[in-house]
């Protein structure tokens, strides 16, 4: 048989087949090695920066989205992208393992783009990957509404008293592309001035009635009457009348003494200093009154010492005192006596007691005529007033000293019991008025450079934050709170406190110019500027206001009426006036504005300039009548501020005694 045969044979086929099928398998491959554990962990952070670069072009998407104009349709784009993107289970044909993600801080939502810092378990094989890069947090459509939505944003010309005087916008107008840009670039602001400003008033308010208490509450006099110990060592009934505080806040006198406009304090007042020359002059030709029973003396006019129990101890050219003076005597004060300030030359006290000074340290030789001295003497320093003729005014028991009474530095030597009703400053160290000053005592605060020059100008500052009582300040809450607070919104935190502060000024010193003998409190020359500010943001959306005229009557009508008010009294109405006119100027020169066109944008910018020049000239003007011309006396200025409906309706707010003290 051939070999070709012997291949193609059916025998030899079926036994290659069985040798086939009976010869052994083959050995399985070995199995690859574990990966070690910096493999696996290399691989991980492989596949995770993979994730971060595809999640960072996500956000910049995402980014993309939200920097475009947004509406409602956005915002359910990023929603679905968002979904989709948490959705996607496979990458580069590889499906990624489920990650389990815990937080270990809050996202607000200022950065909720921002990816946590987050801890991620793998549940295959335990392995802990910490990661603090950036990448994608879902924001819940609820999130994307509350950013998109501006329904509380501050609209230019409507606000909280647009909306209450029912003011509607032309579309037509307000609709046009480079009007709308404008309106839509208009920038928010929180209103901190007003919470600090209002702030500020309410605890100055607490500690004046926490110091001072309330004082008399009505609209007339308060009159208050009672036994009180007088120089003349007896209870004599004493009357007296004051303004009553409607506000249910402090007195008059103590509000002057917190800081408030009061015209004697901020310049020399010739018709206050007049008067108290007059005192002086009169304390020139008095004298020590002494009783004859040994129970006091006090400092009187020859008129006031009663010759039958008193003796009026007057040095003349035939009893003269020390030195050869006729003027005085004085009681507990003589310059023989004082060693401090010596009176020695050069510096010897002059022949007038209205100009001697306080005595702060006397010799011993006073203390030979003390009463509180030895009973017994020694012969050569006999005890009592009686042995010694020349010093009989320095050994009596002093009864009264200078108390300043009321607002207009009005002194009396009085007792002490006397002048703590009447609520007086009591000066036990002096012996004389004219040893004190008065007005110091009244206004308080810093003392005056000068005695004689009061300079305290920084009251236009302070009385903004004063309040006359309770319900004043009240009413200044609502104002601020709802109608200053809807415009700093809009205007910014600067601008509206120098709208605040400039109409405060021009109608403080306005009223300081007309009234200067009332004390005046409170911003209501701030208030009336923050009304201008309106009347100015309706003037300068004119164009954009469905009824204009309307809108500007209104508030116009809402002037007039707060001015009538302010004829009531403690109610300010020249800083009213002032106050509305400056904040006019000034809300037109910084309020910010709408242009409709190129021409009314070079108006506006030309009358910005001109309000600012007016402010500055308005307000020298006003400097210069306060202080070159001042207005003493004008009883039309007083009708325009308070009309008297009663008798003492518009009384002084001085006090006001039904009858002199006896002495």
């Amino acid at each position: 048989m051939s070999r070709s045969e012997a291949a193609t044979s059916p025998e030899s086929g079926q036994d290659e087949e069985e040798s086939f099928f009976d010869r052994p398998p083959p050995p399985p491959p070995p199995p690859p090695p574990p990966p070690s554990q910096q493999s696996q962990q290399s691989q991980l952070e492989q596949h995770s920066i993979g994730d971060l670069a595809k999640d960072d072009e996500d956000n910049a998407k995402v980014a993309d989205l939200l920097d475009s104009t947004g509406d409602r349709e956005t915002s359910e784009e990023l929603v679905r992208f968002a979904s989709q993107k948490d959705d996607r289970t496979t990458m580069d044909g590889q499906v990624r393992r489920p990650r389990h993600i815990s937080r270990d801080h809050y996202i607000s939502r200022k950065t909720s783009w921002g990816r946590a810092r987050t801890t991620m378990v793998l549940p295959d094989d335990g392995v802990t990957l910490r990661r603090d890069l950036t990448g994608a947090t879902r924001i819940s459509p609820s999130t994307i509404d509350r950013i998109f939505d501006n329904s509380n944003r501050r609209q230019y010309g409507m606000g909280i008293v647009g909306r209450f005087l029912g003011r509607s916008f032309r579309k037509s107008v307000s609709q046009k592309p480079d009007v709308k840009k404008q309106l839509d670039d208009f920038e928010d602001h929180r209103p901190y001035f007003t919470y600090w400003i209002t702030t500020v008033q309410v605890l100055i308010l607490i500690i004046s009635l926490a110091c001072y208490g309330f004082g008399p509450v009505g609209m007339d006099l308060s009159h208050r009457s009672g036994l009180v110990l007088v120089t003349s060592l007896s209870l004599q009934q004493v009357d007296y009348q004051e303004p009553a505080n409607f506000w249910f806040g402090p007195r008059a006198a103590d509000l002057i003494h917190l800081g408030a406009k009061f015209a004697p304090c901020m310049r020399r007042d010739i018709k206050i200093l007049k008067e108290i020359d007059v005192w002086r002059e009169r304390e020139r030709d008095t004298a020590c009154c002494i009783r004859n029973d040994d129970s006091g003396c006090v400092q009187s006019s020859k008129a006031d010492c009663s010759n039958t129990i008193s003796t009026w101890k007057k040095w003349g050219p035939g009893d003269s005192g020390p030195g050869g003076r006729i003027s005085g005597s004085v009681c507990g004060l003589d310059p023989k006596f004082c060693d401090a300030p010596a009176s020695i030359a050069p510096y010897e006290w002059p022949d007038d007691i209205t100009k001697w000074p306080i005595c702060r340290k006397t010799n011993p030789f006073n203390q030979r005529f003390s009463r509180n001295g030895s009973q017994r003497g020694n012969g050569n320093f006999p005890v009592g007033r009686y042995k010694d003729k020349m010093a009989e005014h320095m050994v009596c028991e002093v009864i009264g000293h200078p108390c300043c009474i009321g607002i207009h530095g009005m002194c009396r030597i009085t007792t002490k019991e006397y002048c703590d009703f009447v609520h007086g400053y009591f000066h036990e160290e002096a012996s004389l008025c004219s040893q004190v000053e008065c007005l110091h005592d009244v206004c308080g605060m810093i003392p005056f450079l000068h005695p004689e020059w009061p300079d305290q100008f920084y009251r236009l500052f302070t009385t903004m934050f004063l309040h006359a009582g309770i319900l004043h300040l009240s009413i200044t809450l609502m104002v601020q709170y709802f109608l200053m607070r809807d415009l700093e919104k809009l205007t910014g935190s600067l601008r509206i406190a120098l709208i605040y502060f400039i109409g405060a000024l021009a109608g403080n010193l306005a009223s300081a110019i007309f009234v200067p003998y009332r004390a005046e409190v409170g911003p209501a020359g701030a208030h009336f500027a923050l009304l201008a500010t309106l009347i100015v943001e309706v003037l300068h959306c004119w164009p954009m206001l469905k009824h204009p005229r309307r809108a500007l009557s209104k508030l116009i009508l809402v002037l007039l009426g707060l001015l009538v008010l302010g004829i009531l009294p403690w109610v300010d109405n020249y800083a009213h006036l002032f106050g509305f006119i400056f904040g006019f100027l000034a809300a037109y020169a910084l309020m910010p504005f709408i242009s409709f066109g190129h021409y009314d944008r070079r108006r506006k910018i030309w009358m910005i300039w001109i309000c600012l020049i007016l402010i500055i000239v308005l307000f020298t003007l006003l400097l210069a009548l306060f202080y070159n011309v001042p207005v003493y006396e004008c009883e039309v200025c007083k009708l325009f501020n308070c009309i008297p409906f009663t008798r003492d309706f518009c009384a002084s707010q001085n006090i006001n005694f039904k009858r002199e003290e006896p002495v």
